[in-house]
């Protein structure tokens, strides 16, 4: 067995540039797939940790049919939620607050910068329901909220962007959203993602300001509510929906024109989309290996062409179709396995510092590694065997023959 060992490897060193470029097709597939899952996974655990941050004490109402299967963004299938609505909800006993969130993606606007944002409406409130920490300047307080007045907080990024000629962000100075003008009061500390995406491209106003000048409807995306126990959740909930039903003037045998989760529903939710559009990428990039594999099977078919006579010549010295069958396989693996420790090595140093720059967690899992090495391992062994078996079976007088 070592005999054959060594002669699979000689003959891999002497195409050093063919097997390297056989093995590329290895590489890439198991790097993307290793890549994808990792950032996939990232961005699962980033929005499962924004929303544990809110405490186990939530709950937050979305407009819309709960039996409508929605998976756009809170509110996007219609809005019944208004001001008003979170107001009552304030009365309810064991309420801590009622934080209303309303946004839209548009379009800020400083000197000569443009950039694309997520202009977000809401009481103080948020500030503490996101976790929000102000690096420079300050949040708008309640005062601005009741009058409405035109201040905004931007978030860490779009802050460095909108601004990136000068040292400093212009605390106070005016900046451009839907052709109306607001003063910029506080710049965010970097965060990542939040409940309603990455806080760093966000700018915040206060929601009365938001209704007033930037979306002319009063709905809302969002009602986020939290109780002073967590055992007061159910009662809470009920409450919320005996007053949204009463107020939206729903008759008995009407269905709820409102969503209300909880954090366990939310993260199962968030769970269950990002584990599809995470498995859904790895698959497509899981296409790249099977053609490395087919690679594979085309440089070894070629190889058994170049190497019939010696392969004739094995045969005749007492070589048997086992001792073929295993040289080859050995060959094909070889550059499977190689190709599946290069492409993990890239795909978690790449994801490691992608997640870096991304403000996300690390979190690939050693199953996904696993996974791809067995992976790409099965497809070298597989997308070999043809070969090595045609190999295996060349009759030893016609290969001598062979010209």
């Amino acid at each position: 067995m070592d005999k054959l060992f060594h002669m699979a490897f000689e003959a891999l060193r002497m195409n050093k540039v063919r097997a390297f470029l056989t093995m590329l097709g290895i590489i890439i597939g198991v790097f993307s797939v290793i890549v994808m899952i990792g950032l996939g996974q990232a961005s699962q655990a980033s929005i499962t940790d924004q929303v544990k941050g809110l405490g186990a004490n939530v709950l937050i109402v979305t407009p819309g049919n709960p039996k409508s299967r929605n998976f756009g963004p809170p509110g996007s299938n219609g809005q019944s939620l208004e001001i008003k609505d979170g107001e009552s909800l304030e009365l309810i006993p064991g309420v801590r607050y009622v934080s209303p969130n309303a946004f839209i993606q548009g379009v800020i606007k400083y000197q000569r910068n443009t950039l694309p944002a997520t202009i977000l409406g809401s009481n103080i409130t948020i500030k503490d329901s996101q976790n929000l920490t102000v690096e420079h300047g300050r949040f708008y307080n309640e005062q601005e909220v009741r009058r409405g007045a035109k201040v905004v907080v931007l978030g860490a990024e779009l802050g460095n962007d909108l601004f990136e000629d000068t040292l400093a962000v212009p605390l106070g100075s005016k900046v451009q959203i839907n052709n109306q003008r607001y003063r910029i009061i506080g710049l965010l500390k970097k965060q990542g993602s939040g409940l309603f995406g990455s806080t760093d491209t966000q700018a915040f106003m206060p929601i009365s300001t938001f209704q007033q000048t930037v979306k002319a409807k009063k709905g809302l995306n969002s009602l986020l509510i939290q109780s002073k126990s967590e055992d007061l959740l159910p009662i809470i909930e009920a409450q919320i929906r005996t007053r949204l039903r009463y107020r939206h003037s729903l008759r008995s045998d009407d269905d709820d024109d409102f969503k209300i989760q909880t954090q366990a529903e939310i993260l199962e939710t968030v769970g269950s989309i990002t584990e599809v559009f995470t498995f859904l990428l790895a698959g497509i990039a899981g296409i790249s290996l099977v053609v490395g594999g087919i690679g594979i099977m085309n440089i070894m078919l070629v190889s058994v062409t170049e190497r019939t006579r010696e392969i004739g010549i094995r045969k005749a010295l007492g070589a048997t179709r086992k001792d073929i069958l295993v040289q080859f396989l050995i060959e094909s693996g070889t550059l499977s396995l190689a190709g599946g420790l290069i492409g993990i090595v890239l795909g978690v140093g790449v994801t490691k510092v992608a997640t870096q720059l991304m403000g996300l967690p690390f979190v690939l899992s050693q199953g996904a590694i696993i996974g791809a090495f067995v992976f790409s391992a099965g497809v070298g062994i597989f997308f070999g065997l043809y070969p090595a078996n045609k190999a295996s079976k060349l009759d030893p007088v016609d290969a001598l023959r062979y010209e």
